[in-house]
């Protein structure tokens, strides 16, 4: 299950930390940067990657399916229904022959088995010629169907597209920019002295 990837409060922290007039939004400046934010912010930024590329392969998932069972029903399911009722009406010819046989025969008063036969070859071929009928429609109304269902599916793509690749951007200079703060923070500071012969007597 695709699950967004949470930014925890440290990391916001961080951001409201950062100095005004850095393109990112910010609340209040502080004197230090928190290089636990700066942690939090690369962490985000790695599930935000990782959420973008699960969500690509589960749409790429749901498309693959669509079009698989579009063609299932357009060509595989449709053809085999086809072959289906050729054979079936074959098997009725055929039982009708056998009872225009039986009935020809001299021999032969009762004709009730041959009979049987046509009525379940008949029985037989009106279930493959519905299956047939059924599965034309379901071709011709996949995609009035399937279509309004997917709208969501692009808009998250486009979304995914479009506003992720942002998000991350953004994401790289809230961390360049804390980073760059906790470093100079961090840098030695230089103590001047006095030499002994300037101070004063």
């Amino acid at each position: 299950m695709l699950t967004r990837p949470r930014l925890s409060f440290v990391a916001w922290e961080g951001v409201a930390r950062l100095p005004r007039g850095t393109g990112v939004p910010t609340t209040t400046v502080a004197d230090q940067a928190n290089v636990a934010s700066i942690e939090a912010l690369e962490d985000f930024r790695a599930g935000l990657v990782r959420y973008r590329e699960r969500t690509n392969q589960a749409l790429e998932d749901v498309s693959g399916e669509v079009k698989r069972t579009r063609e299932w029903l357009t060509f595989e399911k449709r053809t085999a229904w086809q072959g289906e009722v050729r054979r079936r009406q074959r098997r009725v010819d055929q039982a009708l022959a056998e009872l225009a046989t039986s009935k020809l025969s001299v021999m032969k008063d009762d004709h009730s088995a041959q009979e049987l036969e046509v009525k379940k070859a008949r029985r037989a071929l009106a279930e493959a010629e519905e299956k047939l009928r059924l599965t034309k429609k379901w071709a011709r109304d996949f995609d009035s169907i399937v279509e309004p269902a997917s709208r969501p599916l692009d808009s998250l793509r486009e979304r995914i597209a479009s506003e992720l690749p942002k998000a991350i951007g953004s994401l790289d200079a809230m961390i360049r920019l804390l980073g760059d703060y906790a470093g100079r923070e961090a840098a030695p500071v230089r103590v001047e002295t006095k030499r002994p012969e300037e101070e004063a007597p």
